[in-house]
């Protein structure tokens, strides 16, 4: 066993099953004292086994960590921005078991972290756009406009 070497898994529900990610992390030579789990949404970020595996980075007692997939790690892409910047600071290899593409993050970390950056930038744009959606269509509500389909003509059948 490689003590330095950390799984992370998560599940956002109950109802899904945390055994698949177990699995694949202990077919990566992971024991099960060695992954970090949570079940909890992805959504933020002070997951109490996420927050373990951070403060293990930060005391420079991991050198490698191994996921199913990124989007284990958190759904937040500022904290996973974060996360990157962290493992690479304290030069920990990240490893994805569905993503073997992550493994350029170990060659070209500021590339990478440049990738992920430009599809933050893209999903706060459209968080921005839905925002200013949503305040069109409330203040056309307000302003009595009618939204949706057109209304039929005729007799009304909702007496």
């Amino acid at each position: 066993m490689n003590e330095d070497h950390c799984g992370y898994g998560r599940i956002s529900t109950d109802d899904q099953n945390p055994e698949l990610q177990f699995e694949a992390l202990k077919r990566a030579g992971l024991e099960e004292k060695q992954i970090f789990f949570d079940i909890e949404s992805g959504t933020h970020n002070n997951r109490a086994e996420y927050q373990k595996l951070i403060g293990k980075i930060k005391d420079g007692h991991v050198k490698k960590i191994t996921v199913n997939r990124i989007d284990r790690l958190g759904r937040d892409h500022y904290e996973l921005i974060y996360f990157f910047k962290l493992v690479e600071d304290h030069n920990v290899e990240l490893e994805s078991l569905c993503e073997p593409f992550v493994k350029d993050w170990n060659k070209s970390c500021w590339a990478f972290r440049a990738t992920w950056e430009a599809i933050g930038d893209a999903r706060y744009e459209l968080l921005r756009l839905r925002e200013r959606q949503r305040q069109g269509i409330d203040a056309a509500r307000a302003a009595g406009k009618h939204l949706g389909r057109p209304r039929k003509w005729g007799i009304s059948t909702n007496v």
